[in-house]
């Protein structure tokens, strides 16, 4: 590259690292008051006082960034209060399934409007699935795995199987609307690792 380039590339307005949270939260409190469907760009780009091509420069498409706007939700408020030293994983467990009934609490709503869309939009039900609910199992499964250590070769379709128990069960509360509670977290748990124990013999 010759100087000429990289002096004109280095002209010009640089990129203001604070404006993606603004529109990040701006796309969440959307679609948590109204709904993925009915949210546009515009909407998004009105509430967080930026244009819409600022955020068509940082996202292709209105569900990249909501899913961006989510998934960041996720991590800050479940993935990262998991355990950094060992403790018990029914401790973990109850811990993790505890924050995520909080978050739903603010988020519930939209989750709910995002998994309903994706019955109408192949498209958007592959990122969905891809970015939001496989990091979401990901987290899960590394806390479940510490019951099967020693487990015979099956480990991983009963990992897999406990897994989708847990999330399934969530996923029946939230779109049924029931209520999450800390009594219902320390029941499914135990549920769960109960069925996990080894077999006496």
């Amino acid at each position: 590259m010759s100087t000429v380039e990289r002096s004109s590339r280095s002209v010009g307005r640089p990129r203001d690292e604070t404006v993606g949270p603004l529109i990040r939260q701006a796309a969440r409190e959307l679609v948590v008051e109204h709904g993925y469907e009915r949210i546009t760009v515009e909407a998004i780009a009105r509430m967080a006082g930026v244009s819409k091509q600022t955020i068509y420069r940082r996202w292709r498409t209105k569900a990249d960034l909501v899913l961006d706007a989510f998934l960041e939700h996720a991590r800050t408020s479940v993935d990262e209060g998991v355990s950094k030293t060992p403790i018990p994983v029914e401790q973990e467990l109850a811990r993790f399934l505890n924050r995520t009934f909080v978050a739903l609490q603010e988020t519930g709503p939209a989750i709910r409007s995002l998994m309903a869309w994706a019955q109408h939009d192949p498209e958007f039900l592959i990122s969905f699935r891809e970015r939001f609910i496989k990091p979401r199992r990901a987290v899960l499964r590394s806390i479940v795995m510490r019951t099967l250590n020693g487990h015979p070769r099956d480990t991983e379709r009963t990992l897999h199987a406990a897994v989708v128990a847990l999330y399934g069960a969530v996923w029946y509360r939230l779109l049924l609307d029931e209520p999450f509670d800390a009594q219902f977290g320390a029941d499914l748990t135990r549920v769960i690792l109960n069925g996990l124990a080894p077999t006496q013999r």
